[in-house]
Parts: structure tokens; C-alpha cells; sequence
């Protein structure tokens, strides 16, 4: 059944009366099937998401319009005792967890009084357009940090320079060894190398969580404006996991500028290996590939680029969100502070 997507982690979508549906597909960043909307006339100036599929990760949020939909989709009175079934599908993570394919929930059409909606879709009013435009709040100066000072401590908090981005890499801290949860970190330049000295906790490894040590330190933009930062996620394992990150919301970096779909929940994939090293990484390293081995091109796995805005100051965290490996250390901690007075 087709559905209308109207919210993503807690904030209404927006898409331009022109937005393409390969478009579409690419905002969603992987967490929805895109179908396309039934014909009608259109309604004010977004375009709806029609989708049939959802892709819930742990922590993900979706709100949707279910409505009945006669012949060719189209909406129209149901007939008597008018049920749907929402479920979930047989669902395999990667080389992890298994989940069977069972049913959620009962949906019951009782319209009682005549039918008074003639479009196929809800005009909703688009947080993610208008959280970046004058006055949204990933434009607007933060009114905390307006009245704070920088901390002695934040005095290395320096800004990313401009072509820069963060990569994080998920895997193992040991992939000998089982359930070694783990995050890797570095600064990329504008020419794709890696600055020598960012590389933690060292290059080419990765580190469980310590709530001690903090990660990534960054300031706000002149005048305690909110800062973009491109971030780059790494994949280094045969297992699926997702990013999540506390305080922000972040968007796909391909779609900068188009308001579109906001999120706080992406799903990574998997990695590939090759197939010189596929027996290798499945029976030696716990099917997780090394930093080495993507580097070299023996791992596939295409990044996935988020332009994050940071508007909000304080020390919070980043990790996988499926508990068994944010728990295992699948997680480090950010701080953001005020912008040097």
C-alpha cells in the first residue's frame, strides 16, 4: 500500500514541486523504497513523498499518512470492515542478526462520514527547508553561547579549514577478537589525504569507547553561528550498523541546499571484500576488513558523506545505534563550544 512520508526523526519533509524521483530516493539515504505518488491534482508547493517500504533502524522515527486506496491507488470510501496489515519483512544484518518476518500491527479503515479530501497527499508544512532558511535554527546564533565564554579546556578546539571533513570508520578494535565494537577516526583534506597527527587512536585503528577521552572538539562559527562540517562514514564491516548522532540532525551531503529530508538515524550498509580476502575476513577477522585492507581497495565500501549542521554547545556522543555495539564501544564523544569572543 502506498503511504505518504511526512516526517523523518522527528522533522517534516520538503521537496520542490520539482524534485526528480532518483532525487527523492537519494535524500531518503537508503531508509525508504520511493514509489511513485498516484496522479492528482497538485497540492500547494512540496511535493509529496509517496514510499512502501521503510528501513527502521534502531532510534529512526517516521510518521506516514495511511489512508485507504481503491483501484489504481487512488484514495476512495472503504468498503465494510477494511483492514491492512503492517509488517515487517524477513530481515538478515549483513553477517549479524537474523530477524524473522513477523506482523506489527492492524490497521482498521472506519471512515464514518463522507470522504472530503480530493487530493492524493497532505500539503505538510517543511521543517527541512525552513530549519535553513534566515531565523531557522541551523542558520540563527546560538543564544547560549552568546553568553558563555570558551573554556581554557576548548583552547585546541580548532574549526575543520576550508575542504576538509571528518571520517569515522566502523568496525573492530581487534578483529581477531569477537564483539570488539569500535570507532576509527581522521581529518581528510581537500586533496582526499589524510593530515598527519589527526588519526585516532592511531593510524589505521580504531578504539572502543572511553567516556574520558573526547574525540572530536569543535567551535562554533563567528558570531555563535551554527557551523557546517562534511563528515565521511566508513563501513569496514560485513555486518550492517547505523550512525546516530546526539544534539544535530545532518543531511546527505549530495543533497545540500535543497531543504529536502533532515535526519539524526543513517543506515551504513555493508562492506564488500574482495574476493583474495573474503575467506580471510569471514573466518580470521570475524567478517570485519581492516583500514589497511579498504584503504588498498581489497574492502568496498563507498562513504557515506553527511553535511552536519552544529548548532547546539556541550559534550555528547556518536555511535551505532544497535545497543549490542554502542554498548561493545561502538561510540566517542563530541564537544562543541562557543566561538572564540
Amino acid at each position: 500500500m502506498v503511504m505518504q512520508l511526512l516526517a523523518v526523526d522527528g522533522v517534516s519533509v520538503n521537496l520542490p514541486q520539482d524534485t526528480q524521483m532518483g532525487d527523492m530516493v537519494t535524500m531518503a539515504g537508503g531508509r525508504f523504497r520511493v514509489v511513485p505518488c498516484p496522479p492528482a491534482p497538485a497540492i500547494g508547493t512540496s511535493l509529496p513523498v509517496c514510499i512502501n517500504e521503510l528501513v527502521m533502524m534502531p532510534s529512526s522515527r517516521a510518521e506516514v499518512w495511511v489512508t485507504y486506496r481503491g483501484a489504481n491507488d487512488r484514495l476512495g470510501p472503504p468498503p465494510a470492515g477494511t483492514t491492512a496489515t503492517f509488517r515487517t519483512i524477513g530481515l538478515t544484518m549483513g553477517s549479524g542478526d537474523q530477524w524473522p518476518a513477523v506482523d506489527l500491527a492492524r490497521v482498521e479503515f472506519a471512515q464514518r462520514e463522507p470522504r472530503s479530501l480530493v487530493s492524493y497527499g497532505l500539503d505538510v508544512k517543511g521543517d527541512a527547508l525552513s530549519s535553513m532558511q534566515p531565523g531557522g535554527i541551523f542558520v540563527s546564533p546560538s543564544r547560549d553561547a552568546q553568553t558563555q565564554k570558551a573554556a581554557p579546556t576548548a583552547a585546541a578546539c580548532k574549526p575543520l579549514p576550508p575542504g576538509h571533513r571528518r571520517r569515522v570508520f566502523f568496525g573492530f578494535s581487534d578483529v581477531t577478537t569477537d564483539g570488539t565494537f569500535a570507532l576509527g577516526y581522521e581529518e581528510v583534506d581537500q586533496n582526499g589525504r589524510v593530515v598527519p597527527g589527526s588519526q585516532q587512536p592511531a593510524p589505521d585503528q580504531l578504539e572502543q569507547f572511553d567516556p574520558a577521552h573526547t574525540t572530536v572538539c569543535l567551535p562554533l562559527g563567528p558570531g555563535q553561528t551554527p557551523v557546517h562540517e562534511t563528515w565521511e562514514l566508513i563501513q569496514l564491516s560485513t555486518e550492517n550498523h547505523n550512525f546516530h548522532m546526539h544534539q544535530s540532525r545532518f543531511r546527505l551531503a549530495s543533497t545540500r541546499g535543497a531543504g529536502g529530508i533532515i535526519q539524526d538515524n543513517i543506515p551504513l550498509g555493508v562492506a564488500t571484500p574482495g574476493s583474495a580476502i573474503a575467506g580471510t575476513v569471514a573466518d580470521a577477522q570475524n567478517g570485519v576488513c581492516t583500514v589497511a585492507q579498504w584503504r588498498s581497495g581489497q574492502c568496498t565500501s563507498p562513504p557515506v558523506v553527511l553535511d552536519i549542521p552544529f548548532s547546539q554547545l556541550g559534550e555528547f556522543v556518536y555511535h551505532c545505534h544497535i545497543l549490542e555495539h554502542e554498548d561493545g564501544g561502538m561510540m566517542a564523544r563530541i564537544q562543541v563550544v562557543p566561538a572564540p569572543q
